[in-house]
């Protein structure tokens, strides 16, 4: 049988404007991506009349961060500490933010802070930075 997988090439990650309407603008050379891990929490609602199995009922949705790497361009407007994802965590800037499945088959879209920015400067390879995004409220999966 045929596989249908769908490779992760051409993921694209979109940081938004934050003007009315909103535009989004691809990060330049992002080279991993990863979307944010959605988890559900539970409560036990186990009573005498549960026949002796534990029920539980789900209360509050909670996302991961999603963490990414890039080949870090100082300099690139997408990347940079003026409109890039530098400024984000530069400036403490909740803002919205898109994960694009190849194809356009999935977007994840939700507000969020950049946590984490670790730039590396290897003598002997490119530049590299690493980085962290952390939703705040709901992520939609469209």
């Amino acid at each position: 049988m045929t596989t249908n997988a769908i490779p992760g090439y051409g993921t694209l990650l979109k940081k938004g404007d934050g003007g009315s309407p909103e535009a989004f603008t691809t990060v330049v050379e992002v080279t991993e991506i990863n979307p944010p891990e959605l988890s559900l929490k539970t409560d036990d609602a186990t009573h005498h009349g549960s026949n002796g199995w534990e029920e539980v009922i789900g209360t509050l949705l909670s996302s991961s961060e999603l963490s990414g790497k890039v080949n870090w361009l100082p300099t690139d407007p997408t990347q940079d500490e003026t409109t890039g994802v530098l400024s984000a965590i530069v400036n403490r800037t909740k803002g919205n933010w898109q994960v694009v499945l190849p194809g356009g088959v999935k977007t994840f879209q939700f507000a969020a802070l950049l946590t984490k920015f670790k730039p590396l400067t290897p003598v002997d390879k490119k530049m590299t930075a690493e980085f962290s995004i952390k939703p705040s409220g709901p992520v939609t999966i469209v």
